[in-house]
Parts: C-alpha cells; structure tokens; sequence
C-alpha cells in the first residue's frame, strides 16, 4: 500500500500494520530533551536526600511527580516513535486491533458483526487539541474511527489524506 502500511494476508485473514511516524530529526530532539529532562529530574530529586527542611520536602515530592508523569510519557513516545505500530487482524468472523511497540502489547478482539465501518475523524482547524495531539512527543492524531460494540476506537495515528482513505476503503472492504 505506502510506506507506512502493509498488508498481509494470511492463511486465517488478514493483518494490516501501520508504523508510527518517523523523523529522524524530530527524533534526535525527542532524545536530547529526554536526557535533559531525565537529568534535570535526578538533580533536583536527589535535593530530597540533602536537605532537612519539610515545606521543600513536599514542593519536591510534588514536583518529582509531575516530573515522573512527563518522563514516563516520553520514553513512551519516543519508543512508539522508534517500534511502534497499530495493527489489525481481520478473520472470517473476529476483528483485532491494538498498538504494539516492539512485540509487546494487546490485539483487542471484537466480533466482526459488532464492528461499524471504519470512518474519518472530523478535525477542527484551529483547535488547541489538534495541535498538541499532532506535537512529535505525543502518540496521537487519529485520523479514523471505528465503532465496536457501541465504544468508538480511533485509530491512524498522524496518516495523510491519501494512506486514510486506502487504508478505510481496505479495512471496510474486508469487514464485509
């Protein structure tokens, strides 16, 4: 199909696997801001073991949090980035889908006949949400949707208008 995804047919249905967006530049960046971050987190933790004084204690604990949270989503996105891809498997009567970095991670199974077809996700122009969903560092901007047992599950993170609409017309023309 693209670059990006391929399709595979196999002897029980098919496996369709899109890699995550790729920059080499952007990726580079991603990992430089990572060691700072990572090694302006140890410097300022370590003040936990320095000094005694309780109020710096808790500002230090709370910050350490929020600092966790943020090193632990781009690790996240910086190893979706490097292995990440979603996959779907489309058999006579069961649809699986999930997101899997290196080989690790869960292919949801859905009954075939409980799953809608696959739809483009209306995007506003001008949103706050789209711009940060499409930043590098984020996994995110989901261009389609599918609707599984009545929960909407979107999908095809940060495709073009073209690898969307082959990608929608593959995946309905196999749920049929």
């Amino acid at each position: 199909m693209t670059n990006r995804i391929k399709e595979d047919r196999k002897e029980k249905g098919l496996l369709i696997r899109i890699k995550a967006y790729h920059d080499v530049s952007k990726q580079k960046n991603l990992l430089v801001w990572a060691m700072a971050w990572t090694f302006c987190g140890i410097a300022i933790g370590s003040q936990l073991f320095v000094d005694d004084q309780k109020e710096l204690r808790s500002m230090l604990i709370v910050f350490l949090a929020f600092w966790l949270y943020f090193e632990f989503k781009v690790i996240k996105a910086y190893r979706w980035r490097q292995k990440g891809e979603e996959r779907f498997f489309i058999s006579e009567d069961e649809f699986h889908y999930g997101r899997i970095i290196g080989e690790r991670g869960i292919m949801r199974p859905f009954e075939k006949s409980s799953v809608n077809a696959v739809r483009p996700i209306e995007e506003d122009k001008n949103d706050f949400v789209k711009v940060f969903s499409n930043s590098y560092w984020v996994i995110g901007g989901e261009g389609l949707a599918f609707t599984a047992a009545g929960k909407v599950f979107p999908f095809g993170l940060r495709l073009s208008d073209k690898e969307k609409k082959k990608l929608m017309q593959l995946i309905n023309r196999n749920l049929n």
